[in-house]
């Protein structure tokens, strides 16, 4: 039988891969989530950023991963990134300067995790992550 605390750190394992994986991607071919709208330059510089910092992540989430409980505030960060990351795009596909499409950006990095991050941080604050749970 799986415990919480296993679950815990294999979700934040995987969550570290992924994004490692998925920055490295982004920072390498940024025009892949464009989905047909021109890029610019600064836009290119820009998406390479951010997926230096989804990279950034991943490494926060390999820390998470080796003790869940002590780092629950790292994973509340990306919780918050998860939330706040769809909030932006729906505004922005909104006003018309994204492509609906973009959409998918976020439901593939940002709101699969939600559930499983925000159950290991109601766990962790919760202190009911144990190796006997």
């Amino acid at each position: 039988m799986i415990t919480k605390l296993k679950a815990a750190k294999t979700i934040m394992l995987l969550a570290a891969i992924y994004n490692i994986f998925w920055g490295i991607v982004i920072s390498a071919y940024p025009q892949i989530i464009l989905f047909g709208n021109p890029p610019t330059d600064f836009l290119l510089i820009i998406l390479r950023c951010v997926g230096m910092l989804v990279g950034v992540y991943g490494i926060a989430y390999y820390f998470a991963s080796k003790d869940p409980v002590a780092y629950w505030p790292l994973i509340l960060v990306g919780f918050i990134g998860k939330v706040l990351g769809p909030i932006g795009s729906v505004y922005y596909i909104w006003l018309g300067k994204l492509a609906p499409s973009f959409f998918w950006v976020n439901v593939w990095n940002d709101m699969i995790w939600l559930l499983p991050f925000g159950w290991i941080i109601y766990q962790a604050v919760n202190k009911r992550l144990s190796a006997n749970s």
